[in-house]
């Protein structure tokens, strides 16, 4: 909307820090020639669909506003870096950058059962019973518990954590060495 509204979807290679998105803010902003009342700039990760939720925004509205709706690079740090509890046989362990409910999945199999387990950036956690079965393109785990939009995980060819529902593919939480 010319003098009042622009919108930018920029891509990023990795996480940034707030300064950083900030300085990348500014600049943007300083380098468009013409007035907007407001500039709003949505940053997406490498495998993040672009208008399926960002990880950060910087939005002049018309003071600059900056949130990182994923996990940050410190947050990521953190949950890698928890170790394993000793009592379970972990499966895998990956990092998942999505918006507000991103954080550290563990599968992991305890007495005989398959579980789930999300510890978000604020420490909590919840976990689910999960039910195994082999898939065309990966090891499938479904909720013991169907869900209505038929939530389920998919382990990839390269240790990837597919997060799915019947629509398809929601987004990739990359595995933790």
């Amino acid at each position: 909307m010319p003098g009042i509204k622009r919108s930018l979807d920029i891509r990023l290679n990795k996480t940034v820090s707030e300064e950083t998105l900030r300085a990348i803010a500014i600049k943007l902003k300083a380098d468009e020639p013409r007035d907007f009342e407001r500039t709003f700039i949505a940053y997406y990760l490498p495998d993040m669909a672009v208008g399926a939720g960002a990880w950060a925004t910087t939005h002049f509205n018309p003071k600059l506003e900056v949130r990182v709706l994923g996990l940050t690079a410190e947050a990521e740090k953190m949950l890698a870096k928890e170790p394993a509890h000793d009592s379970r046989e972990v499966i895998g362990r990956w990092l998942d950058s999505s918006p507000f409910v991103g954080g550290r999945i563990t599968i992991f199999r305890d007495s005989g059962k398959v579980y789930f387990e999300q510890t978000f950036k604020d420490g909590s956690a919840l976990t689910e019973e999960l039910l195994e079965k082999p898939s065309s393109i990966g090891q499938r785990y479904n909720m013991a518990i169907a869900s209505y939009t038929g939530d389920h995980w998919i382990i990839d060819g390269r240790g990837n954590l597919q997060i799915r529902d019947n629509q398809g593919l929601i987004t990739t939480a990359k595995k933790i060495d």
